[in-house]
C-alpha cells in the first residue's frame, strides 16, 4: 500500500510540471477571449470591442513564428520582444501604426492584451490553452 501511495504521489508530481509547461513560450497557444473593451480618446469611457471580421473571438499565439493574430485585426502583430518569469509570459510588438503588449499568466493560462494606435485603445482578457493542431 506504501509503494502504491508513493507511484501516486510521485505521477501526480509529474502531471502538475506538464500542465505548467504548457505556459513556458515553448507551444504555440489559442487564447479565447472573455472581454474586450474599445477605448476612444473622444469619449469619456470605453465600449465592448467587438472582432474585426467573423472568425471566432480567439487569439493564436505563435512562439515559434514571432506572431500573434488578433481577432480584433486583419493583420498579424508581430513579436518583437518576449521575456518570462516565474509567473508570466510577457510580449510586446510594434509595427508602424501600432504598438501592443500582452501577458499569459503562466500557471493559469488567463491572458491580457493592450493594444494601442492613433485611433485610440483597446484591452481584451482571456483564457490561453495550448493549440491543438
Amino acid at each position: 500500500m506504501r509503494a502504491l501511495r508513493s507511484v501516486l504521489v510521485l505521477a501526480m508530481s509529474f502531471a502538475g510540471v506538464a500542465a505548467a509547461g504548457d505556459f513556458d513560450g515553448a507551444l504555440p497557444l489559442t487564447c479565447r477571449v472573455e472581454k474586450a473593451h474599445d477605448c476612444l480618446p473622444t469619449q469619456s469611457s470605453c465600449s465592448p470591442l467587438k472582432p474585426e471580421t467573423d472568425i471566432d473571438p480567439v487569439y493564436g499565439i505563435d512562439f515559434a513564428k514571432k506572431e500573434v493574430r488578433s481577432p480584433f485585426r486583419t493583420a498579424l502583430l508581430p513579436i518583437l520582444h518576449t521575456a518570462t518569469n516565474d509567473d508570466s509570459i510577457v510580449m510586446q510588438g510594434a509595427d508602424l501604426r501600432i504598438a501592443w503588449s500582452a501577458m499569459v499568466d503562466r500557471k493559469t493560462g488567463d491572458l491580457t492584451v493592450a493594444l494601442g494606435d492613433s485611433k485610440g485603445a483597446y484591452v481584451a482578457f482571456g483564457k490561453c490553452k495550448v493549440a491543438t493542431k
